[in-house]
């Protein structure tokens, strides 16, 4: 990946070290990518001038922009999906968005609001603002991926442990949950169970409340790492993606 480190068959927990320690100085870089920063400036030049929500899914290289930037660059093939729940109503209890077991779409869905309020709330600068961090963030750790996979699941829950608030947060999150079930050595037959086997099963061995505490999650992070360079995980670090439908 150009203007970075690269961090190439480098050891997991090697490579997690520098992208933390790089921080905001890497995703500066990244911004500075002619690459990035041409698809940034023409989501930002172009948005306002989108008349509808149709226009914008018209749009191939903007609506691209937006699914890289909320998280579903890789759903694109997914078009008639994904603008389904992005047009819906978060509140109706009959949305798709609500019977999905991947919550990125419902977060998406809520940063955008095209089902409440159209073109609105994504033209506004706040949102322009919100999106092109996203999209430089996310950028960052595809690249990440590409080079240690499981870099940027440690680094998601890293910045995201501290948030939860009980254990079916965890299990409603696929990447939360692969991080900490790996590093806990529970196998991926325990999807098999229910819910509440499953959350019992991971109280069993550690704390909610210890995720407040940096250095446990800084901990689990690592030993998340060293399950995956070692082939110790759960079934790989891509297990996390499981299926749409609950």
């Amino acid at each position: 990946m150009s203007n970075s480190i690269a961090f190439y068959k480098m050891p997991a927990i090697a490579a997690y070290q520098l992208a933390v320690k790089q921080g905001d100085a890497a995703l500066e870089k990244m911004a500075a990518r002619k690459d990035v920063k041409a698809e940034v400036d023409y989501f930002r030049n172009n948005i306002q001038s989108v008349k509808s929500v149709d226009d914008l899914f018209k749009d191939r290289r903007m609506i691209q922009f937006v699914l890289d930037a909320t998280s579903l660059g890789k759903e694109s093939g997914k078009m008639g999906l994904i603008k389904k729940v992005l047009t819906e109503k978060a509140e109706d209890s009959d949305a798709l968005m609500n019977k999905l077991v991947d919550k990125r779409f419902k977060m998406a869905a809520a940063l955008l609001q095209l089902g409440e309020k159209g073109l609105s709330k994504i033209q506004r600068e706040s949102t322009k603002d919100d999106l092109a961090e996203l999209y430089v963030k996310n950028k960052y750790e595809a690249g990440l991926a590409k080079q240690n996979s499981g870099v940027p699941l440690a680094m998601y829950f890293k910045e995201n442990a501290g948030t939860v608030k009980n254990t079916y947060e965890i299990l409603g999150d696929q990447r939360m949950r692969h991080v900490v079930t790996t590093a806990l050595g529970l196998p991926l037959e325990l999807a098999n169970q229910s819910v509440e086997a499953q959350a019992a099963a991971i109280e069993k061995r550690m704390k909610v409340s210890d995720l407040k505490d940096p250095k446990f999650v800084d901990k689990l992070a690592k030993r998340f790492l060293m399950a995956s360079d070692t082939g110790m995980g759960t079934g790989g670090v891509e297990k996390w993606k499981l299926n749409l439908f609950a």
